[in-house]
């Protein structure tokens, strides 16, 4: 008890206990279902908002007492097995994932065992022990949180009630020994796992519970569930429900908690440590909110089937149950229920709302009687919860038990109007701030309307849910709304305070267009479910109205109590009668409704709403006419005025009502008659409009262009006339008179229609079914339009032609003349020649030209669009400048014209472009690289597919025989763009219909290929080629001297070459090249073809020697076209036919026999075989030469031969030099190339040793007057019979060795002139006599001596002429070097003789070539220097030759390359030498230690990584270079490396280039991935002699050598680089990557040379030693001074050099701190800033130790006693203070300071 005896209970609780003493007695005298408490005033409601709001005392459900386990209690743990122990003791875990377990192994290890045992197996009577622990368990297992744990739990549950035994102990244990809270907790949680919320839970759960428990009598199997059963099972339901966490806490107690006891003062208890917190994957915990709606879910769907199953009445604890009020806030959504002082069971969950409605309708199914007693409650939660709840899902499932409620209890609004929410013992003021109820000044208008009405809340709210669109279910709701109005009776209608009264229900059906409550992706079908309802709602109301009427009238507040008519009528009326209130509602919503269409508010599809409109006015004609009349009244004033504002909806009505109303008499006629009004209104608006148009623009414009203002303002009345022929179609000319109006107006202003208002015109034609007015009308078009300008047409006639296109227009509608054929081509013409916005109008012509273009016109327009495309396509085959847009119309028009025919005139073959359309198709697609997709090539492919297959087969022949000759024209025209590559590609790829016998169909004839190479020089491309090609005339002997304008330019404009340089002869004989390679079988039987692909061989050869000079066959661009892969390719096929084709033994003689003339004749059947067509090749092959005697023809014969003597013996090779000889008069240079040929290739035959001598005989016969030209032709044949001087055929005997010396002996002393030419043959010849003459004394090497020396005054690299010459000479030196090392006496008349000549030799290798043309003879020159410049005697290589031919590292011979290299590294040393010794002797400073410039100049060329295998020289020279400057750092001071990289870092030429280039190569630009890998590639080494030219990986391993020693040499330089990237990524890589592949080599390098002891040897001694720990890659130097040490330490970081050495002090032993510091800066300095090794920062150190202890002072400015920058001791003293300096150290103190005082003793130092 409280204070002064007052109960301390909540006013709540007293209530409640009153209610319950009260007892039945509230329910029989209808009582006030919530007792009423005195009613407050406005300022104790006021107060009331501000208290805290006291809810609803639910008393909690009492937890209960932890059960024991009757694994404990029974004694089972003793009997059961202990597997099954092990599966019952994981029930009491917590861990649900344990539970999942257990359970699984209940399920698998027991009872499918016992089911597949059978029911008299062992297992059964385990299971049936086991039952207790389990009936113990199951409950909690039921409502566990985990979805898991609940199916495995019911499918166990199902498992044991289908075990017959196990069901009966089940069954048993229920009926006799089951406890009731046990009965309870059972059947109560079986009951909610079959109604669980998963339906996969609940679907198991349910099997077993119909299977077991029934509610009527059953067999002995099943529980019937009496009232023994059914009341606990009631009361644990609505526990559940009520107090859903109560319940989960009464099935799931708490553990206890014992406290912990406290310890003593001072002492403190150690606690116990937390339980280690689950993981969210062991414990997925539910949460409060979910629980309790799933519970509650559970509840709901178990007491449906309590109430489904028990049909006759419901117990009274069903029936009490139900009056709580709490139960049914489970269809609130909100937190605070209106009706109720709880939490709202429903706020937030739509599951628990859904399953509270399914409720409510099985409900209904019970007795009305019964249900009587809980219509107050259930009219205030159905009412106050339906027209709230925002969740769609719930609306779908709320209609059909709401709609039957208030079905079957109309009286519902009633109740809950009745019901004083004022008087609540919880009070209502602020539940409109969650519930959504009605606002308060909505309120406050109701009850200041009238003290006798009160308002509805639920009225008001239904009305909101209107306003709102059904609240979000438009589609759901509005279906429904007018059942709904049916339900609410009139008072409720008439308890709104506007006038009248149902003037608020339909306020609120329009807000909802306001609220744009509609607006959803299905606006149109919301839009018209709420049209269709507002109007069912209108009618209903209206009948209500009428039928429930009575002529007396009645106010309001005089209205009987009742329900009768009178008073229906009465409340609804207000002021006025029933005529005028139905009037009113019709005529209202029928005009609101056409003014929302027209305004565009109700987005309704037009024929849906005239049909609702027109079901509405029939069924207001059923009613009464007069209502019809009145709604129609409304409607056709309105239809009348929206002629020209909406013509489309207006024509939509009139079309619906027309068809809707015709079978109505009354109906139908009115509409008629408004459909008459406005035609003919419109007809004369329309008139009167055109002519006022007319009128204007006659005045203003001619006559002739009377269509070319195609903006003319609209024709007033035409849109609806349009919508209305469209609607009508035909059926609106049967009105006789509109359609005479029609005509006229038709008639005389067609053409002014086709401007102004051609849809019009358009629909008249296509629905006027009178052939004599449309063709009237048709030509008075044509002739309009045959007058119209091109440049406006099209925007002209465009509608008409859609019309066309479309099929809109009558077959029938024919040009009467020729109208418009001439506009139409001179349209045609300007659409293929620019972009003509009409050339969509023009395609349609052309499709449609029936209606239009006269049977020639239309073939002329055809052959203009065929010709233009032609045209067109050899013009893109000649020009980069032809986009592939261009071809859009012209093919656009052929495939549209060729895939439509028209439908009379007869069809345009386009035969003659179809070629054109196959070259666009599959060809021109190459010459665009980046648009070779375009669309146009593919709709050029899909027309030739289409036009081909259709055509004939004679016309099919035609047309390849086309394409054969237009592709035979491009193979051979250089000036067009495919290349023949591409079109045999293309032909390769099959394209459809057509097929190719190669070479005869697209290659020239093997007569026209002849005549093509007949047309081109002979000549060698230059004489120098004579260097490395044997059988090369001199210049003298060359036909003529081709004109720089006849040979070409070889300019990339040049139109004798295509864009990679080839002429036709070479575009021709490289596409058959690749016809031979691709099928081997052609290539045998076209033996032809071998003597142009021996001839371009050549050429190719010659250019690729020699590029720089003019060719007739390649432009100069040809040269980085892989032509050394084309000569490859072409050596495989001459090999290939050559060797294959010679099957039969023989032929090569029948072959030599023809040629020899001796009688024998080829045979025909000789010729067939193959062998017979290598005979017949030879035969012309030497016959060409034999007549031509040209340089080509016998350069061809040489290497035919070479390939044909592969067998030859050597009788058949004497026949052969017979051969020679029998020619030799009259085409020497065959003869020769027969003879070399035998020479090199065949076995030596006698005939050619004896031609041998008899050569160098005829020598001392030939005058010097002749040496000129016979003793020049007798030196070349001498030559051309030379074998090789490594084989061991003797040349000729000494004597006749000595006897040609002497006759050029005669030649050269005579006073006879002899030429350069002469010379030069004779130094050849020399060549092969040298190793005959070498044992021979005489004046014979004297004479040699000085025609070398001769010859090499006389030549220069730079002089072309003079390469021959010099590179005979060369290689003659070469040879007596060789020589030189075996005979003694050739030694010495060599070294009499050497150095002048290799002095000679030298300075020619020094020249510069940068300015001119790379060859293959200079560079040959060049490397036979350099051959004989890498073994120069030491005399002869002096510090400048390094700079004087570091540019040879650049010549374009990767072999040059190699051997400059080796040499130049020679010479490096050599100056690196030289500069050491100066530097070491400098004392005043004046020796130049700079890198060479030439070096530099080398080092800042810009290479493109990119060409590297294009051009891999000149990458490849580009490192070489790279590789000198750093042989310079080799064995240089330091003093020389400090000036080296002062230089490199003042010009930048490291970070500038080096790196950008080193980075290129091995990929790091790219990104780690793409970097080149070097797992398997030693980078501190690489042999420049084993590089290859055509390896991938070269250059790349260069680059990591190179990288690897600029590491080594100017770490200081790449370091600072790297720290100053901007670019991180490339930062880390490059740290990355050095790291890993650079680091661990240049550390094992440095600690390497630490250990050597050379390089130590003056390093270490007594007093100095050095310790290398390689295992941390650390280095300790140790000085010893009177048995201490002084140490130091350096430890080298794992990426070094990226990070700097770590120099540490050990001890230091009488040096101060300063000093000390010094010493440690000055050897960090030493191998850092000067990128010296760590030995010379020891040296350095050892140095300033030694030093200091022997009595040297340091400088006062260094504190050293070595100066760092130049090594010197201090010796510039202070005249005062006696102190000395280092003289660098005094110039920068000089320079910082500005005077020239002592930093000591501030005195003048000088």
């Amino acid at each position: 008890m409280g204070k002064g005896g007052k109960s301390s209970a909540t006013s709540a609780t007293r209530k409640k206990h009153a209610k319950k003493a009260a007892g039945e007695s509230h329910l029989e005298e209808q009582a006030p279902l919530f007792p009423k408490d005195k009613k407050l005033t406005k300022q104790q409601r006021a107060q009331k908002k501000k208290e805290p709001r006291v809810k609803m005392y639910i008393p909690p459900v009492k937890p209960a007492p932890v059960q024991p386990d009757p694994l404990e209690t029974t004694g089972l743990v003793h009997r059961l097995p202990p597997e099954l122990l092990i599966v019952l003791r994981s029930f009491n875990k917590k861990a649900q994932v344990t539970k999942i377990r257990a359970l699984e192994e209940l399920q698998s290890g027991w009872i499918d065992k016992c089911r597949k045992e059978g029911e008299d197996g062992a297992l059964v009577y385990v299971l049936i022990d086991m039952l207790p622990v389990w009936l113990h368990h199951v409950p909690a297992l039921f409502v566990h949180p985990s979805r898991r744990v609940r199916l495995l739990a019911a499918s166990v549950h199902l498992s044991f009630v289908q075990i017959s035994p196990v069901r009966e102990h089940i069954l048993s244990f229920l009926r006799d020994s089951a406890s009731a809270s046990q009965i309870e907790t059972i059947l109560g949680t079986w009951c909610l796992a079959a109604h669980d919320v998963e339906k996969s839970v609940a679907g198991i759960a349910f099997k077993s519970w119909i299977d077991v428990c029934t509610f009527v009598s059953g067999p002995r199997d099943q529980l019937l569930l009496d009232d023994t059963y059914l009341s606990p099972l009631v009361a644990f339901v609505q526990r559940t429900i009520l107090d859903p966490n109560g319940a989960y806490v009464y099935l799931n107690p708490p553990q206890l908690v014992v406290p912990v006891p406290v310890g003593k003062k001072g002492v403190t208890r150690k606690e116990e440590p937390a339980d280690t917190p689950r993981s969210k994957a062991d414990e997925q915990e539910e949460s409060d909110t979910d629980r309790k709606a799933r519970l509650r879910i559970g509840g709901l769907g178990a007491i449906r089937r309590i109430v489904e199953t028990l049909q006759t009445a419901l117990p009274n604890e069903v029936l009490e149950f139900f009056k709580n009020p709490a139960l049914w806030s489970s269809l609130y959504h909100a937190e605070r229920c209106p009706f109720v002082s709880v939490e709202g069971f429903g706020h937030g969950q739509p599951n628990v709302r859904k399953s509270a409605w399914t409720l409510i309708l099985s409900l209904l199914s019970a007795p009305k009687l019964q249900l009587e007693s809980l219509l107050p409650i259930l009219s205030l939660a159905t009412l106050r919860s339906a027209w709230v709840d925002p969740d769609t899902t719930v609306h779908a499932v709320m209609w059909q038990p709401l709609l039957k409620f208030l079905k079957e209890f109309p009286d519902a609004w009633e109740l809950e109007r009745a019901h004083d929410y004022a008087k609540d013992e919880e009070g209502d003021e602020d539940s409109d701030s969650e519930s959504g109820d009605v606002e308060p000044g909505a309120e406050k208008t109701a009850i200041e309307s009238g003290p006798t009405v009160k308002q509805s809340t639920a009225y008001q709210e239904f009305l909101r849910f209107l306003e709102l669109g059904c609240s979000g279910s438009p589609l759901q709701g509005y279906p429904t709304v007018v059942i709904i109005v049916s339900t609410i009776p009139s008072s409720i209608l008439a308890s709104s305070p506007t006038t009248p009264p149902l003037e608020a229900l339909f306020t609120a059906f329009w807000q909802v267009l306001s609220s744009r409550a509609l607006s959803s992706l299905q606006r149109a079908a919301t839009s018209a479910a709420f049209l269709s309802s507002l109007l069912e709602c209108m009618v209903f109301l209206v009948k209500r109205v009428r039928n429930n009427a009575t002529p007396q009238a009645a106010q309001i507040d005089q209205a009987p109590p009742t329900n009768t008519p009178t008073a229906t009528a009465t409340v609804l009326l207000g002021p006025g009668s029933a005529d005028e209130l139905t009037s009113y509602l019709a005529k209202e919503q029928i005009g609101k409704v056409w003014t929302c269409l027209v305004e565009g508010e109700l987005k309704v599809e037009h024929r849906a709403a005239a049909r609702v409109v027109a079901q509405t006015l029939i069924e207001l004609k059923q009613v009464q006419m007069g209502l019809f009349l009145t709604a129609w009244d409304t409607l056709s004033a309105r239809l009348r005025d929206a002629t020209e504002s909406h013509p489309g909806l207006l024509s939509v009505f009139l079309k619906v009502l027309y068809d809707k109303f015709k079978h109505i008499v009354e109906l139908r006629e009115a509409v008629s008659l408004v459909m008459a009004t406005s035609l003919r209104m419109s007809v004369e608006e329309c008139n009167h409009s055109i002519n006022t148009l007319s009128s204007t623009s006659t005045s203003v414009t001619p006559p002739s262009t009377s269509l070319t203002n195609v903006h003319e303002p609209p024709i007033t009345g035409a849109p609806f006339l349009i919508d209305m022929l469209d609607q009508f179609r035909e059926g609106l000319f049967e009105d006789i008179h509109f359609a005479e109006l029609i005509d006229a107006l038709l008639v005389q202003q067609a053409t002014f229609l086709l401007r102004t208002s051609p849809a019009l015109l358009l629909s008249y034609l296509a629905h006027r079914k009178s052939p004599v007015h449309c063709l009237t009308v048709w030509h008075t078009l044509l002739a309009g339009i045959s007058q119209v300008e091109t440049t406006v047409l099209s925007e002209s006639v465009k509608p008409l032609m859609s019309a066309v296109q479309s099929g809109l227009l009558p077959a029938y509608l024919k040009p009467r003349e020729c109208e418009v054929d001439s506009l139409v081509e001179a349209l045609v013409e300007r659409a293929l020649v620019e972009d003509f916005e009409g050339g969509g109008v023009v395609k349609q012509v052309l499709q449609s030209p029936d209606h239009f273009l006269s049977a020639e016109g239309y073939t002329r327009s055809l052959e203009t669009i065929s010709s233009a495309f032609s045209h067109q396509v050899d013009l893109a085959l000649q020009s980069d400048d032809v986009p592939p847009s261009t071809f859009e119309m012209s093919l656009g028009l052929i495939t549209a014209l060729s895939g439509s025919p028209p439908r009379e005139l007869p069809k345009f073959r386009f035969d003659a472009a179809l070629c054109d359309v196959f070259v666009l198709a599959y060809l021109l697609p190459v010459c665009y690289d980046t648009q070779h997709n375009h669309a146009v090539f593919v709709l050029a492919r899909n027309l030739w597919e289409e036009l081909y297959k259709t055509l004939p087969a004679e016309t099919q022949a035609e047309v390849c025989k086309r394409i054969y000759t237009k592709l035979r024209v491009i193979l051979c025209t250089p000036s067009f763009r495919p290349l023949p590559e591409d079109i045999l590609e293309m032909v390769w790829k099959h394209p459809p219909g057509i097929t190719f016998n190669l070479p005869h169909d697209i290659f020239p004839s093997a007569q026209e290929i002849d005549q093509a190479l007949s047309h081109l020089p002979p000549d060698p491309i230059h004489p120098s080629l004579a260097v490395i090609t044997p059988l090369i005339p001199p210049a003298s002997a060359f036909a003529s001297t081709s004109s720089e304008s006849e040979l070409g330019s070889g300019s990339t404009t040049d139109p004798d070459f295509d864009k990679r340089g080839f002429s036709s002869y070479a575009r021709i004989v490289n596409a058959l090249l690749h016809v031979f390679i691709e099928d081997r079988q052609i290539a045998k039987h076209n033996l032809w073809a071998l003597r142009h692909f021996l001839a371009l061989e050549i050429y190719t050869q010659d250019f690729i020697s020699v590029p720089g000079d003019k060719s007739r066959v390649f432009a100069v661009r040809a040269i980085h076209a892989g032509l050394e892969t084309l000569v490859g390719k072409m050596e495989q096929v001459i090999t290939y036919v050559l060797t294959s084709s010679a099957s039969e033994e023989g032929w090569r003689e029948v072959a030599l026999a023809v040629a020899l003339g001796s009688g024998h004749q080829l045979s025909s059947s000789s010729s067939s075989k193959s062998s017979g067509h290598l005979t017949v090749f030879l035969v012309d092959t030497i016959q060409r030469a034999r007549d031509s005697d040209s340089a080509r023809d016998t350069r061809i014969l040489r290497n035919v031969l070479q390939h044909v003597f592969y067998d030859v013996d050597k009788e058949e090779a004497d026949r052969w030099i017979v051969l020679a000889r029998k020619i030799e008069g009259s085409a020497p240079e065959a003869s020769m190339a027969i003879v070399h040929a035998v020479t090199n290739f065949a076995p030596e035959p006698l005939r050619l040793d004896r031609y041998r001598n008899e050569l160098a005989a005829s020598l001392l016969g030939v005058p010097p007057a002749k040496a000129n030209t016979e003793g020049l032709m007798t030196l070349r044949k001498l030559c051309a019979c030379a074998p090789n001087t490594e084989s061991d055929v003797v040349f000729l005997p000494q004597p006749r060795a000595v006897n040609i010396t002497k006759a050029c002996q005669q030649w050269i002393t005579s006073d006879e002139e002899v030429d350069e030419e002469v010379l030069s043959a004779i130094t050849a010849v020399f060549y092969y006599l040298a190793p005959i003459l070498q044992d021979m004394s005489g004046g014979h090497w004297e004479l040699i001596f000085d025609i070398v020396e001769n010859n090499l005054e006389e030549s220069s690299l730079a002089d072309d002429a003079t390469l021959v010459s010099l590179a005979r000479t060369l290689r003659l030196v070469v040879l007596i070097q060789d020589l030189s090392f075996t005979n003694k006496s050739l030694r010495y008349n060599w070294e009499e003789r050497k150095l002048p000549i290799l002095t000679m030799v030298r300075n020619l290798a020094t020249v510069s070539l940068d300015d001119l043309e790379p060859s293959i003879p200079r560079s040959t020159c060049r490397g036979l220097l350099l051959s004989i410049v890498k073994d120069l005697p030491p005399s002869l290589i002096d510090e400048g030759t390094f700079s004087k031919m570091c540019h040879l590292v650049l010549d374009s011979s990767v072999e040059v390359q190699k051997m400059a290299y080796h040499f130049l590294a020679l010479a490096a040393k050599k100056r690196t030498e030289y500069l050491v010794i100066e530097a070491g002797v400098d004392s005043e400073g004046t020796v130049n230690m700079d890198l060479s410039g030439d070096l530099l100049n080398l080092l800042q060329r810009n290479v493109f990584v990119e060409d590297a295998q294009s051009d891999s020289s000149n990458v490849f020279g580009y490192l070489l270079a790279w590789m000198l400057l750093f042989d310079l750092f080799d064995g240089s001071s330091l003093k020389v490396r400090s000036s080296y990289i002062e230089q490199l870092r003042n010009i930048n030429v490291v970070v500038a280039y080096f790196i950008p280039t080193i980075l290129s190569l091995l990929r790091l630009d790219q990104g780690p991935h793409k970097a080149f890998k070097l797992d398997i590639w030693a980078v501190d080494e690489f042999r420049i002699e084993y590089y290859e030219t055509d390896s991938t990986f070269g250059l790349s391993v260069l680059a990591a050598h190179l990288y690897y020693r600029a590491l080594l040499t100017i770490p200081s330089l790449i370091h600072t680089w790297v720290t100053d990237c901007k670019d991180r990524q490339l930062s880390t890589s490059i740290t990355n990557y050095t790291s890993q592949c650079f680091s661990p080599v240049i550390i094992r390098t440095e600690l390497t040379h630490v250990k050597d002891p050379e390089s130590t040897s003056n390093l270490v001694d007594e007093n100095f030693t050095v310790k290398v720990v390689s295992s941390v890659n650390e280095v300790t130097a140790s000085y010893s001074v009177d048995e201490h040490q002084l140490e130091i330490k350096l430890k080298i970081p794992p990426d070094w050099p990226l990070h700097k050495i770590e120099i540490k002090d050990l001890k230091r032993v009488g040096v101060d701190e300063n000093r000390w510091r010094a010493w440690i800066l000055a050897v960090q300095q030493i191998i850092w800033s000067h990128n010296g090794r760590i030995v010379d920062g020891l040296g350095l150190f050892k140095k300033n130790v030694t030093l200091h202890f022997e009595g040297q002072v340091e400088c006062a400015i260094c504190y050293s006693i070595i100066s760092v920058m130049d090594g010197t001791l201090p010796r510039k003293p202070c005249r005062t203070c006696k102190n000395r300096f280092h003289a660098g150290c005094l110039y920068k103190w000089f320079n910082t300071s500005h005077s020239s005082s002592c930093p000591l003793c501030r005195s003048d130092i000088f």
